[in-house]
């Protein structure tokens, strides 16, 4: 079952309101940015454990995995959230920025994918 990126940005969106209610958090401008700048933190914090170059603190290489894939899912998650605030369609952006680089018959969207 394929879900379609909008629908991820829904739920995504419907859970940071959740957060910031349960947390009393104003998500201005600032705060998006402010936010993907800690998550990415994280994700490199949980990358220098897992490669031996932050404390394990007792953590599994399993358990270091999974905190990893999930700082990643946060950093995804808020560049959603940062599109969706400033309404960036980033289907659009990530084709004009990244597949003008693939060959024509390789872009996806043509009969051949």
């Amino acid at each position: 079952m394929t879900v379609e990126l909008r629908q991820i940005q829904q739920k995504v969106e419907a859970v940071s309101r959740i957060y910031a209610k349960n947390c009393d958090v104003r998500r201005d401008d600032d705060w998006y940015f402010l936010k993907m700048q800690e998550e990415t933190g994280e994700l490199l914090q949980a990358w220098l454990r897992l490669t031996g170059r932050g404390r394990r603190k007792g953590d599994t290489e399993a358990v270091i995995r999974q905190q990893l894939e999930d700082e990643l899912a946060d950093c995804l998650a808020q560049v959603l959230l940062i599109a969706d605030r400033f309404d960036i369609d980033v289907e659009k952006a990530t084709a004009r920025k990244w597949f003008k680089y693939l060959p024509e018959d390789k872009k996806p969207g043509n009969a051949d994918d």
